[in-house]
């Protein structure tokens, strides 16, 4: 084969290589980039059958609260009860990945939020300050906890005397075919118990989710 036709049909090869990677590559990490996990498209889905509003009425966040999040993840949650919270109020969200820490902190500073602090912590310490908060959630974390009791035990002093503890978790007699993503109400309340809390009520109404409430306990 003559040099010309060699170098003839390296070109072409690395024409198609090319070609590959600009009409079949990049599309598809572009579409996963900008619809996968944490894109707006993404957070507008759990606000479809997980609504922010309803959720924080529920637990009852208000104007001029602190509050913590527990793996707070891209922030989806967080960044609304900052709106919520206001000018007078704070957010403290925090999540064991340093990947979801640099994306809210970004978000943060893209989104102009004043009122959030991005807190990394550890599989049994929030980070949260001490006897500060009126209320300390998790929305879609529990599943992932591997410790939820001594978690929950350490965060109990972050809270007020008053402060409240919310769970928001997919219950697994609605999630039938993600069973390994749900907790059961069972689990939740007495995991809770064990780390000094007491139930005050919960909410079934949610498409998957219950939302789960309490208080610290008298007797622990």
């Amino acid at each position: 084969m003559s040099g010309y036709k060699k170098n003839n049909m390296s070109c072409k090869v690395n024409f198609c290589l090319l070609y590959f990677t600009i009409i079949i590559i990049l599309p598809t990490f572009y579409s996963c980039t900008k619809h996968g996990r944490w894109s707006k498209e993404w957070e507008e889905k759990f606000e479809s059958f997980q609504p922010s509003d309803k959720i924080m009425d529920i637990v009852g966040v208000r104007s001029g609260m602190h509050v913590g999040e527990i793996g707070a993840g891209n922030g989806r949650f967080a960044v609304k009860v900052a709106a919520t919270v206001g000018n007078n109020g704070m957010v403290y969200a925090n999540d064991i990945d340093p990947r979801a820490i640099r994306f809210m902190k970004r978000r943060c500073k893209r989104e102009q939020i004043d009122n959030m602090k991005v807190i990394q912590s550890d599989q049994v310490q929030s980070g949260f300050p001490k006897g500060k908060l009126d209320i300390v959630y998790l929305i879609n974390t529990y599943d992932h906890l591997t410790n939820p009791v001594t978690l929950l035990r350490n965060t109990l002093i972050s809270l007020k005397p008053d402060g409240r503890l919310a769970v928001i978790s997919y219950d697994p007699d609605k999630l039938q075919n993600h069973k390994g993503h749900a907790v059961s109400m069972k689990t939740i309340i007495e995991q809770c118990r064990q780390a000094g809390f007491e139930l005050v009520s919960i909410d079934k109404t949610f498409l998957y989710d219950n939302v789960y409430v309490f208080k610290i306990s008298e007797s622990r």
